[in-house]
């Protein structure tokens, strides 16, 4: 194993794994049509990761800050 490999697990290891809900189940799981979904990523309220050319999807630090937006003030 040469450096760079050894610094890129490193790296690999200070980030936590995160996972990626794709598209339309994530829709299906905040209650939203996917044309909802699509209104929200084109007014920048969550973000989107490109899966492949044809797929995206929502990673879960990205759906936490969605939430987080969506809450109202607290007790």
């Amino acid at each position: 194993m040469n450096l760079r490999e050894a610094e890129r697990r490193q790296r690999q290891r200070e980030h936590p794994i995160l996972r990626v809900i794709p598209f339309i189940e994530w829709c299906e799981l905040r209650g939203i049509s996917p044309s909802t979904g699509r209104r929200l990523v084109h007014t920048g309220k969550v973000k989107i990761t490109q899966l492949s050319v044809r797929r995206i999807g929502v990673r879960e630090d990205h759906d936490q800050q969605y939430l987080d937006s969506c809450a109202r003030g607290g007790v």
